[in-house]
């Protein structure tokens, strides 16, 4: 059919525009492709300038360091302790780097600032040093010590780095996990590649990896940096174990704790006069092969003791086979023990002259009882008894320390460094309840006992441990809302029973056998310490593994008390 001129007119541009449509078709389908492909190489990294450093997109502001890393004080010193930020910092001095003195003694616990004196020591188990003044300094409200000074007594290696300065420091050297970087990248404050950068990590580095998600790594640069890396710039991870420092070898704390149980009798000697009683005070005895007088008490703050001590005292003792600790207590009231335990000078005149006492009249040993010290006395009583346990370890003396059955609020008192350095820790298993407690009570009921043991042996171990027993009780009186007791002997608490027309009935509660009436309008109430109380406590320590008893004290017991003891701690 023939088209009339009109139509072919009309004919002609609709299929000028069909060829055109046509031919911008593949330039189209070109267009789109070539996004796709741009798209898909972005996401696989294959646009990024392997020459350089960063990709299409990242960011390359650089962070600033004193921010990152909290460090804004002239002079102060961050403190990377193995491979983690640490929470104290440290401080730059004329050049060398100094760490706080608390961290010093979390890497071994030997070191102690007398500020009275303005002296820093490092005691171990055979000597005490005291540091050059240019070794530590106070600054900040604490104390400093130089790293190379540290260094003597730790392993510990360290590497310091400017801009800002920071130190890292190791004392452990197990396997790591390493990778190389095989493509240069960054290091960046965030998990994130429009974070700011730490550093650049050029092709070959290697970064210790800390952490690690399916994208980024948590890492530690050769440069002392923290920071978040590209896993895709990492190569393979491999384990790799570091060198260890320069190996430090302190000497041990060898003791002189006995290969045989422990069973102690404390012997209350008042006066010169009292010593006159030891036969009284050993004639019930059986099984016993200790005896503890008395004998020394602080007499003045700069450590001198006074002292009854008798030779021919302990020359008896020896004829019996009863080894002799002499006992030193605090109980002077007009002495600070602050004072006394905080400078250098009173703590080493008090461990000579004691020493020296012990030497004079033949002692075996010494029962340290520092009872009722000030929570601020802590780490002075602690650093007494490192200096006097190197002292008694010398001249072979057993060292033996006494201690309230564990409580959060005596913590101070560092039973941990005890049990490291003395021979035996004695847990003083009783005065659960006194006059000061308000009510009547038990003065040592099972499960008193048990904690006392239990959270003893948390810091100590149980063949350096002794529990002390009471061969007492206390009589208790209520009246008028008045609550008031006498603490009385075993032998007078069965008197003041049958005196009373009372029996006492075995109460599983405390283990205890107990008796309670009225009488005049009064309440009297009574927990005794008898041989069953006894058999109980002793069950409960010998469960434990414990070295052996200590009995406070003698001339208070009945005789049965004696094979009761022997039948769970027998000794040579």
């Amino acid at each position: 059919m023939r088209l009339d001129n009109r139509e072919r007119r009309q004919e002609r541009p609709r299929r000028k525009k069909r060829k055109q449509k046509q031919q911008f078709l593949p330039i189209l389908v070109a267009v789109v492709l070539i996004i796709i492909v741009a798209l898909v190489g972005f996401g696989n990294g294959l646009f990024e300038d392997t020459g350089g450093f960063g990709g299409f997109g990242e960011s390359k502001k650089k962070a600033d360091l004193n921010d990152y890393y909290d460090v804004h004080t002239e002079g102060s010193l961050l403190i990377i302790l193995n491979h983690e930020r640490s929470e104290e910092r440290g401080l730059m001095k004329n050049g060398a780097p100094y760490i706080p003195l608390s961290l010093a003694n979390s890497f071994e616990e030997i070191f102690y600032y007398d500020q009275n004196e303005n002296r820093m020591l490092a005691t171990t188990a055979d000597r005490v040093d005291t540091a050059e003044e240019t070794c530590y300094f106070v600054g900040n409200g604490q104390v400093y010590v130089l790293v190379d000074w540290v260094k003597q007594y730790v392993n510990l290696s360290c590497t310091y780095f400017s801009d800002p300065d920071r130190i890292i420091l190791d004392t452990k050297w197990e396997s790591e996990n390493r990778a190389d970087v095989e493509k240069n990248t960054y290091l960046r404050t965030e998990a994130d590649n429009k974070a700011t950068v730490i550093e650049e990590l050029p092709r070959e580095s290697t970064v210790t990896i800390l952490s690690a998600d399916e994208k980024y790594s948590y890492v530690l640069t050769e440069n002392g940096n923290l920071g978040y890396v590209d896993n895709k710039k990492l190569g393979d991870i491999y384990t790799e174990t570091p060198s260890p420092a320069a190996g430090v070898s302190l000497p041990a704390y060898t003791g002189n704790t006995r290969p045989y149980n422990i069973v102690l009798g404390w012997h209350n000697v008042a006066s010169e006069d009292g010593n006159d009683t030891f036969q009284d005070a050993v004639s019930k005895t059986k099984g016993m092969n200790v005896i503890s007088p008395t004998w020394f008490c602080v007499a003045n703050e700069d450590g001198t003791i006074r002292s009854i001590a008798s030779r021919s005292y302990v020359e008896k003792a020896h004829q019996m086979g009863l080894e002799v600790w002499g006992m030193v207590d605090n109980f002077t009231e007009t002495i600070d023990s602050k004072v006394l335990l905080s400078h250098t000078s009173s703590r080493q005149n008090l461990a000579a002259q004691l020493i020296t006492a012990a030497k004079e009249n033949g002692l075996d040993g010494l029962n340290i009882d520092f009872e009722q010290l000030p929570q601020e006395s802590g780490e002075d009583f602690a650093q007494f008894l490192r200096e006097i346990s190197i002292l008694t370890r010398r001249e072979g003396l057993v060292l033996s320390v006494d201690n309230y059955v564990p409580r959060s609020y005596n913590d101070y008192y560092r039973r941990d460094i005890q049990g490291r350095v003395c021979d035996y820790v004695i847990i003083m298993g009783y005065d659960e309840h006194t006059n000061a407690s308000g009510e009547a009570g038990s003065v040592a009921s099972i499960d008193f006992v048990t904690d006392g043991i239990e959270n003893t042996l948390i810091d100590v171990p149980a063949q350096k441990v002794i529990n002390a027993v009471p061969f007492y009780t206390r009589r208790w009186v209520t009246e008028g809302g008045t609550v008031d007791s006498v603490a009385v002997g075993m032998a007078e608490a069965q008197t003041f029973l049958k005196d009373h027309g009372q029996t006492a009935v075995w109460d599983d509660v405390t283990c205890q056998n107990m008796a309670q009436f009225e009488q005049n309008g009064a309440l009297y109430s009574i927990w005794l310490e008898d041989s069953q109380s006894i058999s109980a406590k002793l069950s409960v320590m010998q469960s434990h593994g414990l070295a052996g008893v200590a009995c406070w004290r003698l001339m208070l017991e009945t005789s049965d008390i004696w094979d009761v003891i022997s039948a769970y701690y027998p000794v040579p």
